[in-house]
């Protein structure tokens, strides 16, 4: 193995030369890219296997739950891109990720379920996310932690759950970290001296932060780099010329723009204009609010009052991983906060980006997490490493100081044994309903309907409620939701096509004269239908959709003529019966 430069040693970004388990951040800073340790043959094994566990518990059942409303979207669009009709919806998001469930709808039989085909690609992507948290672990806090990481990431129910929906935030979150692994590649090399490998991995660096912005127009993401380089230049002697920076933001734009062409359209910005200033665009389900921890808050951009709490993340991350695996990532934050590293500070500034821009910007969902939980499994390794280093230390005195390493061995391959298998043990109990995990910090999946019940059920049950209605309801009867799309996509797959579809608002729901069946979600609670939700809670529903014992789904009949706003008969308060569905 080559040797690291003196350059790299006399800055402190070279890895302690015979520590393996704690590599450099924790006392020395950045592993240098001559003194990266290598896989080896058995790293590499550990690393294939991280990444067929991740894909495994990624790609089954992938529909065994139904569509949520924007996944409908997803599918629907994805069509139309292949029929060249790039300006026909959703024009806030770019193409690039519709455009990969394109490809699959393409390239696979068509007898699979849609579900399948249109979650599919995220869930390659994810098995790919695994490699890429490895990797940069590797260079910032060596391969154990590195290792670790990805294997908390691979068994983790929430990662999983929130990778295997079809919307662009895994494009995202894996491109960001490719975003900062070329960083670190570029930092390494300018700190040794190697100024044609440090641009190249500048230009490597831009690019993906175009791709980044073509899977999701993150554009606040884009302090992420220039903060990192500005924390951590002087060390390495980094030096970026104003025009280099121009050259650089050129490159992130143009290959922004190939990817997300569409953007280029006049009637896209039109879309854009009447978007932000709040147009109702579409047959999208309506969320100007959102339920968390039991209280409905307001849930759009740039708007403040009522908004939902700065504390939304901190409380997901607190409940929606292992616990363990919270415990070492709060150590390994602490340990940041203590060091301040290099790799330190990369991972400080990615985590501080992230959580004020989803301040500044108001809206607020649980799957926006998944391209800030690889820095949590990054601390944790990082965290089992250096306690592992410590605990070695410690005994060294009195075991002696030739089995040092293996002490230490000993205490990370347990430590990291025993935090994984918290992660796998909850993964394989919620299979194929990942999200529905709350910790016991949390009080337990009881609390699944109370904490992020938007976010976590995503309408998980709400296809095996409309065919709940599609066996029994009466011709030409009322299907009333939040998710109108849905409803029309499953009423027609269960051969219901007379089943008219309405959305839970005063001047839609229910005005067909015909029976009505109003189908209520816990996370479909907003301002808009507080007031005929709790009128119909005093009823006795129609039928009840249970999933691991939580309800995710009640029906509740309507007679024809019956107002969904207005105060509920007396009589109709004992009509029908509960059915409780498995």
């Amino acid at each position: 193995m080559r040797t690291t430069s003196v350059a790299a040693q006399k800055i402190g970004l070279a890895p302690a030369p015979r520590d393996r388990y704690a590599s450099g951040p924790a006392l020395h800073g950045l592993a240098g890219s001559q003194g990266v340790q290598p896989w080896g043959w058995a790293g590499l094994v550990t690393l294939g296997l991280i990444v067929t566990v991740g894909l495994w518990f990624r790609l089954r059942g992938l529909a065994a739950e139904g569509f949520a409303d924007d996944e409908v979207h997803t599918w629907l669009i994805a069509h139309n891109y292949l029929r060249f009709d790039f300006l026909a919806d959703e024009l806030e998001h770019p193409i690039l990720s519709k455009g990969l469930v394109a490809i699959a709808i393409a390239l696979l039989p068509k007898r699979l379920d849609p579900e399948l085909v249109t979650r599919l690609p995220n869930a390659l992507l994810g098995g790919l996310t695994l490699w890429a948290i490895a990797d940069l672990g590797r260079t910032l806090f060596g391969r154990y932690a590195g290792l670790l990481a990805a294997a908390l990431a691979a068994c983790s129910t929430t990662f999983i759950g929130y990778q295997r929906v079809a919307r662009e935030d895994v494009l995202v979150g894996l491109a960001l970290l490719l975003v900062l692994r070329a960083f670190v590649a570029a930092l390494n090399a300018a700190a040794e001296g190697r100024a044609r490998d440090a641009r190249r991995w500048e230009l490597v660096a831009a690019a993906m932060v175009g791709v980044m912005f073509a899977a999701k127009y993150y554009f606040f993401f884009f302090p992420i780099p220039l903060l990192a380089w500005a924390w951590t230049r002087r060390g390495a002697r980094w030096q970026i010329s104003p025009a280099r920076w121009a050259a650089l933001v050129g490159v992130a734009a143009a290959t922004f723009l190939a990817l997300d062409f569409p953007l280029l359209a006049p009637r896209t910005w039109e879309y854009l204009w009447r978007w932000t200033h709040g147009a109702h665009i579409g047959d999208r389900a309506t969320s100007e609010s959102i339920l968390f921890m039991g209280q409905l808050y307001s849930n759009i951009g740039l708007r403040y009052l009522g908004a939902t709490p700065p504390w939304f993340y901190l409380v997901f991350a607190a409940v929606k991983l292992a616990l363990p695996t919270v415990i070492l990532a709060a150590i390994g934050l602490g340990i940041a906060l203590w060091k301040r590293t290099p790799s330190h500070r990369i991972v400080l500034v990615w985590m501080a980006v992230w959580y004020l821009s989803f301040l500044i910007t108001g809206a607020k969902y649980g799957r926006y997490f998944t391209s800030v939980a690889p820095a949590f499994f990054l601390l944790a390794g990082h965290a089992t490493a250096v306690l592992a280093r410590a605990a070695a230390t410690r005994l060294r005195s009195h075991v002696g100081g030739g089995v040092r390493f293996s002490l230490q061995r000993l205490a990370f391959v347990g430590t990291a044994l025993l935090v994984t298998a918290a992660e796998a043990h909850a993964a394989v109990t919620h299979a194929p309903h990942y999200r529905m995990y709350v910790n016991a910090l949390g009080g337990g999946d009881a609390r699944v309907t109370w904490f992020f019940p938007h976010c976590d059920l995503f309408d998980v049950g709400f296809r095996e409620a409309v065919a709940a209605i599609a066996r029994r309801a009466e011709p030409n009867a009322e299907v009333c939701s939040e998710t109108e799309w849905p409803a029309r996509l499953y009423a027609d797959r269960d051969g219901r096509p007379d089943l008219a579809t309405s959305t839970i608002t005063e001047s839609h729901g229910c005005r067909t004269g015909q029976p009505c069946y109003v189908v209520v979600e816990p996370g479909r609670r907003y301002w808009h239908n507080s007031q005929a939700l709790d009128r119909l809670a005093e009823r006795t529903p129609w039928h009840v959709e249970r999933v691991r014992g939580a309800e995710v789904a009640r029906v509740y009949r309507l007679e024809a003529g019956e107002s969904l706003f207005s105060p509920v008969p007396p009589t109709a308060a004992i009509a029908g019966g509960a059915r409780v569905g498995q």
